[in-house]
């Protein structure tokens, strides 16, 4: 599966980067609407399934990274900037994680959990990716604060719901077994578990930022 994601993504970025900004538009937007309708779909497949409306509430990182493009498809400016390098940055390499480390395996490779799941993630690095090669993201150590911005709005409000609904979104209170986020749960314990989430950020941004400086320089020397 994740061989076949990254051929199309392949061909994706080829035809994004000779397409017009009108065409690109289009796909941008084409794409995001695809996502939220995929999520969209998944979620009425399990309310069908019984599953309790609690469990799939679009509060994961990966969930609001819907909302993040759709923002970023269908606006323009300053506004299209942050919210296209806040996916890039942030949501994106989330859901590159969840394609690495999938939670959805409990169900057969052919039901429709574990498809939809690899298509919306897949979208999810598709699209910032696009962005990126459209020449629409130019990120910069300036815009460091622009993933900080957004969790500060988004995860009080997710911790909050948590502690309503006993829930786990965006896995602040335990981490998903077998992924990353479980070793730093074993390093800090859960009283400092939040902690290490933040400086596990703090650190992938910094590496980030540092590669897209580094890729640039070597860009403009070129």
């Amino acid at each position: 599966m994740l061989i076949t994601i990254f051929m199309v993504m392949s061909i994706c970025i080829f035809y994004a980067r000779k397409s017009s900004a009108a065409t690109f538009k289009n796909i941008s937007r084409m794409l995001a609407a695809a996502l939220f309708l995929g999520e969209a779909l998944l979620d009425v497949f399990l309310f069908i399934d019984g599953r309790d409306v609690l469990s799939f509430l679009p509060l994961h990182l990966c969930n609001l990274g819907i909302f993040v493009n759709l923002i970023a498809a269908f606006t323009k400016g300053g506004i299209q900037a942050f919210f296209a390098e806040v996916s890039l940055v942030l949501i994106m390499p989330g859901s590159l994680g969840a394609l690495l480390f999938p939670d959805w395996t409990y169900k057969p490779f052919w039901s429709y959990i574990p498809l939809m799941c690899f298509i919306t993630h897949s979208l999810l690095v598709l699209i910032p990716v696009l962005f990126l090669a459209a020449g629409k993201i130019h990120v910069s150590f300036a815009h460091f604060w622009y993933s900080y911005a957004f969790l500060l709005f988004a995860v009080p409000i997710v911790y909050f719901v948590n502690l309503l609904t006993e829930m786990n979104y965006m896995y602040l209170r335990f981490p998903p077994e077998d992924s990353p986020l479980e070793w730093i749960f074993r390093l800090t314990g859960e009283r400092y578990y939040l902690a290490g989430l933040v400086l596990l950020l703090t650190s992938v941004l910094f590496l980030e930022y540092a590669a897209y400086w580094a890729a640039g320089k070597i860009q403009k020397n070129q």
